[in-house]
């Protein structure tokens, strides 16, 4: 791989959330192109000069490559020719996302969320959500290697209910009604293992994952590959909320720099899921910040997923596509 293309690839389309696809046109011309937004105008192509097309063999540069390694060669030359083209022609935009400020969610989300523990006063946030049940919720877990997971949580607008399943039994019945209910909205933004809902039992498609494009189950990894293109790394929360909320133009979310920070934030899940720290008894067990951290992330998948939808319906539901250069 070369270094423009490198470039390309990782300290750009990755770092952003943006998708990249090369291919060759019909008149043998290699072009990569590069999605970094939402609507139909943050498409980009950038196309070689350099023709290689095969039609004509005794013309064409490719057909004067005899052995694979050439091919191999002349191919990864053209990447390079369009992905510099690329960097040069992006620079107005990579520049505009360097010039953003760097941000925690929790910085961006600063104000509590209202939170509930699903066990308190015998389960009576349950009784809550049932009598006037949300159409739509985002959901996250925390301890995912373990099923059930060692927390679950659901958030509407209004508030975030916290779940600590018991450790080796099944879920509540509130929380089995919830996943099983079509007429609920799930929102979901796992990675591209599914990790959260393999957690919570729940079957995975083997090969089309087009149904969490839709109701009643949306993962918004699935849903952003359909609106900015497929990528090969998970874009994952920060950078959805980024690219999905217009308010947040001028400033671009990330994870916790200090790793010591980023442990904190995950590290008691990981002990219990391991079996090195005993179980939640409850969500009391969880302290104010431990609380907040994790009802944030259900929350702003929630809160992008209705961004998205939002802007779709300003666009007569337009979307750029791009099948981008999966896995």
């Amino acid at each position: 791989m070369g270094k423009a293309t490198q470039d390309l690839q990782q300290q750009v389309c990755q770092k952003y959330g943006w998708s990249y696809h090369y291919e060759k046109d019909a008149s043998g011309h290699w072009y990569v192109e590069v999605v970094v937004g939402m609507n139909i105008q943050n498409k980009y192509r950038f196309t070689s000069p350099n023709n290689s097309s095969t039609n004509n063999s005794n013309s064409s540069l490719e057909g004067k490559l005899s052995t694979k390694k050439q091919k191999d060669q002349h191919v990864k030359a053209e990447k390079e020719i369009v992905s510099a083209m690329a960097l040069k022609g992006l620079s107005t935009q990579i520049d505009h996302e360097e010039a953003k400020k760097c941000c925690q969610l929790s910085e961006i989300f600063p104000n509590p969320i209202q939170i509930y523990d699903s066990k308190h006063n015998h389960g009576a946030i349950w009784n809550q959500f049932w009598k006037n049940p949300p159409q739509i919720v985002g959901i996250d877990t925390e301890g995912n290697q373990t099923s059930p997971p060692v927390l679950v949580q659901i958030s509407t607008l209004e508030y975030t209910i916290l779940e600590a399943p018991p450790r080796n039994k099944s879920l509540s019945s509130n929380l089995t009604r919830l996943l099983r209910d079509k007429t609920i909205t799930k929102i979901f933004c796992d990675n591209f293992s599914h990790a959260d809902k393999i957690a919570l039992g729940m079957d995975i498609p083997s090969d089309d994952l087009s149904e969490y494009t839709h109701p009643p189950i949306i993962d918004l990894e699935v849903l952003s590959a359909q609106l900015y293109g497929v990528t090969k790394v998970a874009r994952g929360l920060a950078k959805i909320v980024s690219m999905s909320m217009l308010e947040l133009s001028n400033v671009r979310i990330v994870k916790p720099r200090n790793t010591n920070q980023r442990y904190k934030n995950i590290g008691r899940f990981a002990l219990i899921e391991q079996g090195k720290a005993r179980p939640l008894r409850g969500v009391g067990d969880l302290n104010e910040r431990e609380q907040q951290y994790c009802a944030l992330d259900s929350w702003c998948t929630l809160r992008a997923y209705l961004s998205i939808m939002e802007r779709m319906m300003e666009n007569d539901g337009e979307l750029v596509g791009g099948s981008g250069d999966a896995l």
